[in-house]
């Protein structure tokens, strides 16, 4: 015979990625938006900013990428405005964290947390 042939490769779905090192954190994320097979949006932003330290990359549903991130980010101003401290980037992953089990897997959203604090780089898989 014609020998093995090779399976097709299909690009799908958001490829998001991270990298914590002694002096901080990298996130990065492609651009491209898709609907199935079809791609929505050749320049969307998947990097979402949630405190002055710290950012997310997120993946899943675009609505619920930025629904999480904005609540996130505004939950994490009012608690930096009433002890006076920029919150740790561990407060934020639990904060995250507990949001989501509320929905109990109704938000359809993946994210990679990333930020510096007084204790260091951080990098959390939510």
């Amino acid at each position: 015979g014609s020998g093995f042939k090779a399976p097709k490769m299909t690009k799908t779905g958001t490829t998001i990625c991270a990298v914590v090192f002694k002096d901080g954190v990298v996130l990065g994320a492609d651009t491209r938006s898709t609907g199935g097979d079809m791609v929505a949006d050749k320049n969307c932003q998947k990097l979402h900013y949630v405190a002055p330290n710290i950012y997310c990359a997120g993946a899943g549903t675009a609505a619920d990428c930025d629904k999480t991130t904005n609540n996130i980010s505004s939950q994490l101003e009012l608690h930096r405005l009433n002890t006076g401290r920029q919150v740790p980037v561990c407060t934020a992953n639990r904060i995250v964290k507990q949001m989501l089990f509320r929905y109990q897997g109704y938000i359809g959203t993946y994210l990679i947390m990333g930020g510096m604090d007084k204790y260091g780089p951080h990098l959390y898989e939510i």
